[in-house]
C-alpha cells in the first residue's frame, strides 16, 4: 500500500478530476476525504455525495476524516457511500468505543482523530479497538498550514504504546506533510502520511510524488 494519502481538500475542485487521474497514473491507492461541518471546524468542505462520485469513477480507496461535531451521525452516512477507511474526533465522540465497533462491524476501517493540543492519554483507552489514529500535525480546518514540529516527540510516544500493546493499529499524521520532514516522521513511527498543499502546488505531481517516495524508501516494484 502507498503510505501516501493525498487530502483533495487543497484541491481546485474544477480541477479534481485530471488530478485524480494523475494520481491513479502514479501509484496512489487512497485519497483521504476532510469532511468539515462547519461546527467543529469553522470550514464547510463535502459531504458523502462526494465519496459516491468518487466511488463510480475511480478505483481508490477513501479514507474519510470526519471533522464534524457530530460523528454519530456522519458516520453511517459514510459507511453507506462507500468508505473503506473511516476515522472520527475524540474530541467529539460521545461514544468512541461503540463508534469504532460500528464502524468495523461494517467491515470498514475505524480511526481515531487526534487534535495537536489534545493528550495521548485520550485514546489509550481505545488503542486495542481502532485500526488506526491519526494524529494531527496542524489544527484541523484550514489547508496549507505549517507542520508543528512536537509532532514527532507525539509520534514517538504514541508508537511506543502501540507497540507495548502488540497492536496492529496504524498511525498516521496530517498536516504540514512535506517531503523534508517525511523522513523524520516515518523514523519517529509513523505509517501513514495525508499530504495536501505540497503535493497539489507541485509543478509536476509525479515528480513530488516520486521525491516522497524516495524520502520514506517505498516503492511499488
Amino acid at each position: 500500500m502507498n503510505p501516501l494519502f493525498p487530502s483533495i481538500l487543497s484541491t481546485n475542485f474544477f480541477n479534481l478530476e485530471a488530478k485524480l487521474r494523475s494520481f491513479s497514473e502514479n501509484g496512489i491507492d487512497f485519497l483521504h476525504l476532510d469532511v468539515m461541518d462547519g461546527h467543529f471546524v469553522d470550514q464547510i468542505s463535502f459531504g458523502p455525495s462526494l465519496a459516491r462520485a468518487i466511488r463510480e469513477k475511480f478505483t481508490f480507496r477513501l479514507d474519510a476524516h470526519l471533522m464534524v461535531s457530530n460523528p454519530e451521525k456522519a458516520v453511517p452516512h459514510f459507511i453507506k457511500a462507500g468508505a473503506d477507511w473511516i476515522s472520527f474526533h475524540i474530541e467529539a465522540a460521545g461514544d468512541a468505543a461503540g463508534l469504532l465497533r460500528l464502524i468495523r462491524d461494517n467491515g470498514r476501517s475505524a480511526g481515531l482523530v487526534l487534535n495537536p493540543d489534545t493528550p495521548v492519554d485520550r485514546i489509550r483507552p481505545f488503542l486495542a479497538e481502532a485500526d488506526y489514529v491519526l494524529l494531527m500535525s496542524v489544527f484541523p480546518g484550514y489547508g496549507g498550514q505549517s507542520f508543528i514540529p512536537a509532532t514527532l516527540e507525539r509520534v514517538a510516544q504514541l508508537k511506543k504504546e502501540i507497540m507495548d500493546l502488540g497492536s496492529r493499529c496504524r498511525l498516521q499524521v496530517d498536516g504540514g506533510v512535506t517531503p523534508d520532514n517525511a523522513a523524520l516522521l516515518m523514523e519517529a513511527g509513523a505509517d501513514l502520511f495525508v499530504v495536501g498543499t505540497s503535493l497539489f502546488n507541485a509543478d509536476d505531481i509525479a515528480v513530488r510524488i516520486k521525491q516522497f517516495s524516495n524520502q520514506l524508501q517505498w516503492s511499488r516494484e
